[in-house]
C-alpha cells in the first residue's frame, strides 16, 4: 500500500532533524576546547543513509555546500564498509575539505543494524602542522608544507579507537591537547546526533523517513529551480583582478572572471578566464569555489529550502582545471580566504547585474591574527581570533555592521574576556572607525579596528582579506575605506605591507592594529534621509564633517541638528550640474 503524502508530518520531521543537529551543535559549543569552537566556527548537519545531505544543519549555506561535495568520497571508500562505533576523520583539500585546519568527523548511524544516516561535524582548528603554525598561511607552495593531511581515514572502528593513527596526528601538532579535546567535542557532537535519530526512527519508522528525505531533497531542488526562473535569461559577467600571490609580490593583477549563464531553471556558473593556479598558497579547491557560488545562489532562494543536494542539482559550476579556482593537486591551498572572500565579491556583483534590486553587496571582513608560544608555564599555546566588518549596503537597507557575511552563518567573535584569560595577550580596544562605511542611499558596515598586546613573545600571522582595492558601491554608491595593519602604534607606528598573510615575530609588549575594510554603499549617498545621516552622527560612526562631505548633510556640531535650509542648498548645487549634463 501506498503511503499517502502527509505535507504536516514531512515539516513536523524537517524540523526534529533541524533540532538533532542543533543538539549536535550544542553538545560540539559545550565540549570544545578552543576559543574559536567556543564562538562558532563550527558546523554540525546530517546526510540520509545513502550519504545524501539533507540539511537543515548548524551550519553556513557555503558550509553544508561542501559538505555536499564531501560525501561521495566518504561513500566511495567506506560505504560498504561500516560498522556501529565507526568514526571517520579526514581534512584533505583535495577530497571536499577545504584546507587542512578544517578536520572533519563523520560518523555512520544505525538503526537495526542499518546506517539510516551520517552525522557530520567540522570545525577550523589552531593548528595542523606544517610549516607554518595555522596551517593556513599563503606562504606555502605544495600542499605537502602546509600540515598533516588526513585522506578519509577511520579514528575508530567498531568503537575501538586507532591509537597508532591518533599518536601519530597529535606528534605533528603544535597544540595537541587542544586539537584533541575539539575533535572529541566533534565526535560526541555525532553520537548525540545518532543518539536522536534513532529515536526518531522508533518514533515515525524506516519509511516514513526515507520518503520525507526523499521529499525535502525533491522540494530543495524544485524551489531553486523556481528562483532560478525569476533571473531574466542571459549571460552576466563580472571581472575582477586578485593581487597577491601569495607572497606580497609587487605588481600582482590575476584575473577573475565569472559567468552567469541564465537559461530558465538552470544556472551556468563559469569560471572560465579567471588565472592559472598562484604559486602561493592562495588557490581555492573545487570544493570552496561550489561552496561559494552555492552559498551565493542561496541568497536569492526562500529562507524554508533547505541547502541540500536538492538545492545543487540546478546549478553548474566550471571551473577549469589548473586555475586559482580548481587547482592542480599538489598546489598549496591553505591561505585561501583572501582570494574566496573575492570570488564571493565577483559572484555577488555578477548576480546583482541579474536581479539589481534583489542582491546586496557582499560583506568584508573574516580577517584574523593567529599568534602562537609559550605561556610562562612553558606549555604551548595557539589562538585564532577571527572577525568581521559586516554587510554591505543592499537594495532598499543599509549594510549592518559588525556581523559575518550572510553566506557565514553562526561565526560569532571571541570576547576579550575569553581570550585574555586562556591566552597571553590583552585586547586594548574593539570598535567601530569614523568615516569608514561606503556611502551610500543605503551605506555600507563601518569598518572595525581592533588591537592586541601580547604578555609573551611569539609567531604572530595577520591575515588581511582587502589589500589594495576597497569594497565599491552599486547603482551610485561609493567604496568603503581599506583596511590598516599598524604595528605599535603611536611608538614606532610602523604600517605594515600590505600582505594577504603576513608573518612576524613579537615581543612582549608589542601591540598591533588591525582595522578590517569597510564595505560599499549602495545607491546615490546624496539621496539619503538626512535623518539616517544624523544618526550616524550621533553614534560617532559618521563625523559632522563627513557628513557634509560624503552625504551633503549639514549638522550644527554644537547642538547636533540638522540645518535644512544649508542642506536643501547644498544639495541643490551638487544635482544642478548633473542635470545639465544630463
Amino acid at each position: 500500500m501506498t503511503r499517502k503524502f502527509d505535507p504536516i508530518l514531512v515539516e513536523v520531521i524537517k524540523n526534529e532533524l533541524a533540532a538533532i543537529s542543533e543538539e549536535m551543535a550544542i553538545a560540539v559549543w559545550k565540549t570544545g576546547r578552543s576559543a574559536m569552537m567556543k564562538t562558532g566556527d563550527f558546523a554540525t548537519a546530517m546526510c540520509d543513509g545513502q550519504g545524501r545531505l539533507i540539511g537543515q544543519g548548524y551550519a553556513a549555506p557555503f558550509q553544508l555546500a561542501f559538505f555536499i561535495e564531501m560525501m561521495p568520497y566518504i561513500m566511495k571508500k567506506y560505504g560498504g564498509n561500516l560498522k556501529p562505533g565507526d568514526v571517520i576523520v579526514t581534512n584533505d583539500p583535495y577530497a571536499g575539505i577545504t584546507h587542512m585546519p578544517d578536520v572533519a568527523i563523520i560518523a555512520p548511524a544505525f538503526w537495526k543494524d542499518q546506517v539510516v544516516a551520517f552525522t557530520l561535524a567540522y570545525s577550523h582548528h589552531t593548528d595542523i602542522g606544517g610549516r607554518f603554525p595555522g596551517g593556513f598561511s599563503s606562504q606555502c607552495t605544495e600542499t605537502y608544507e602546509e600540515g598533516l593531511r588526513l585522506p578519509t581515514l577511520k579514528l575508530y572502528d567498531n568503537g575501538k579507537r586507532n591509537e597508532a593513527l591518533l599518536e601519530t596526528i597529535l606528534a605533528n601538532i603544535r597544540v595537541s591537547d587542544e586539537w584533541l579535546g575539539d575533535v572529541e567535542a566533534k565526535i560526541a557532537g555525532c553520537w548525540r546526533g545518532e543518539q536522536e535519530m534513532r529515536a526518531l526512527l522508533d518514533k515515525y519508522g524506516l519509511e516514513t523517513y526515507q520518503s520525507s528525505c526523499d521529499y525535502l531533497i525533491d522540494y530543495a531542488e524544485k524551489a531553486t529551480r523556481a528562483a532560478l526562473r525569476a533571473i531574466p535569461r542571459g549571460e552576466y559577467v563580472h571581472e575582477d583582478v586578485f593581487e597577491d600571490d601569495g607572497f606580497g609580490s609587487d605588481g600582482v593583477a590575476m584575473p577573475l572572471k565569472v559567468t552567469l549563464r541564465a537559461e530558465g531553471e538552470t544556472l551556468s556558473v563559469d569560471f572560465t578566464g579567471t588565472a592559472p593556479q598562484a604559486r602561493g598558497a592562495i588557490n581555492l579547491p573545487l570544493s570552496m569555489t561550489k561552496a561559494t557560488v552555492f552559498g551565493t545562489v542561496k541568497s536569492i532562494v526562500g529562507q524554508d529550502v533547505l541547502t541540500n543536494v536538492g538545492f545543487v542539482r540546478p546549478i553548474n559550476v566550471v571551473a577549469p582545471l589548473g586555475s586559482l579556482v580548481n587547482p592542480r593537486f599538489p598546489a598549496a591551498v591553505g591561505g585561501r580566504a583572501p582570494l574566496f572572500f573575492r570570488v564571493f565579491d565577483v559572484l555577488f556583483r555578477a548576480l546583482a547585474k541579474a536581479l539589481p534590486e534583489r542582491v546586496p553587496i557582499p560583506g568584508e571582513g573574516g580577517d584574523v591574527l593567529h599568534f602562537t608560544g609559550q605561556k610562562t608555564d612553558g606549555s604551548p599555546f595557539a589562538v585564532m581570533d577571527i572577525f568581521f566588518g559586516g554587510w554591505g549596503g543592499r537594495p532598499m537597507k543599509d549594510g549592518i555592521d559588525g556581523v559575518a557575511p550572510m553566506s557565514f552563518g553562526s561565526y560569532g567573535t571571541i570576547p576579550a574576556e575569553l581570550l585574555e584569560r586562556e591566552y597571553p595577550l590583552v585586547i586594548d580596544g574593539f570598535g567601530y572607525v569614523q568615516d569608514t562605511a561606503g556611502p551610500g542611499k543605503h551605506r555600507g558596515s563601518t569598518s572595525i579596528y581592533k588591537q592586541w598586546r601580547f604578555l609573551q613573545p611569539g609567531k604572530v600571522m595577520v591575515r588581511t582579506n582587502r589589500l589594495l582595492r576597497p569594497s565599491d558601491g552599486m547603482a551610485g554608491g561609493q567604496p568603503g575605506a581599506l583596511s590598516t595593519n599598524i604595528l605599535n602604534p603611536g611608538e614606532d607606528n610602523l604600517e605594515l605591507p600590505r600582505k594577504a598573510h603576513m608573518h612576524m615575530e613579537v615581543k612582549s609588549g608589542d601591540r598591533i592594529y588591525h582595522v578590517v575594510s569597510g564595505s560599499g554603499g549602495h545607491g546615490d549617498p546624496w539621496v539619503r534621509e538626512p535623518e539616517k545621516v544624523l544618526i550616524d552622527v550621533k553614534d560617532e560612526k559618521l563625523t559632522v564633517a563627513a557628513a557634509r562631505e560624503q552625504y551633503g548633510v549639514v549638522i550644527d556640531a554644537s547642538s547636533f541638528d540638522i540645518d535644512w535650509e544649508q542642506t536643501a542648498e547644498l544639495r541643490r548645487q551638487r544635482l544642478e550640474p548633473m542635470a545639465a549634463a544630463d
